[in-house]
């Protein structure tokens, strides 16, 4: 199997210029340790690819993402609907840092295990934000309705089945035994 291919330096460079200024406040506006910090987060993932490194990175931006929006919906000055608003941005920007996370889990199993290999999931094609929006957007789930149909007829297929096997067990039964010649 082939080595895969080191963190390039320009990469990570462009990573921790989006990350560290999400650290800016709390490194008392010292973009240094800002991206210190950020390279310390990014390094405790174990990113050894440009691909791992780019998850991450939206894993933890993602994160804080959605500690920001959870955070500014408790002002007291906020409306319902604001308040309702930056809540599911945070559920939304956790599930994408949750999707971000596991396919970087699977990216690091694939390397330990090389036997199983997993498809992994596409990642957004740029930083823009119609991009990142569309990678966030799940699945849509399958109705209620539509999951009960689908055991209804994974029932009745199975009651099938087994109707057939026992008449088979019959008709094997009545038929008289050969004769020996």
């Amino acid at each position: 199997m082939s080595r895969p291919a080191a963190i390039t330096a320009v990469a990570l460079e462009k990573i921790l210029g989006f990350l560290a200024p999400l650290f800016l406040t709390s490194a008392q506006c010292d973009l240094s340790t800002a991206t210190a910090v950020a390279r310390e987060l990014l390094d405790s993932y174990g990113a050894r690819t440009n691909r791992e490194v780019r998850l991450a990175a939206l894993t933890i931006a993602f994160s804080f993402g959605a500690l920001d929006s959870l955070g500014r919906s408790v002002a007291v000055d906020l409306s319902v609907n604001q308040i309702l608003r930056l809540r599911g941005n945070a559920n939304s920007l956790h599930r994408a840092a949750h999707k971000s996370e596991e396919a970087l889990d699977r990216l690091h199993r694939a390397e330990a295990e090389p036997a199983q290999e997993e498809p992994v999931e596409d990642l957004p094609a740029s930083t823009e934000l119609p991009d990142l929006v569309a990678f966030t957007r799940p699945v849509p789930p399958v109705s209620r309705q539509q999951r009960r149909a689908a055991e209804r007829q994974a029932e009745k297929t199975r009651l099938r089945q087994q109707e057939h096997a026992r008449l088979a067990e019959r008709a094997a039964a009545r038929m008289p035994a050969p004769r020996a010649a």
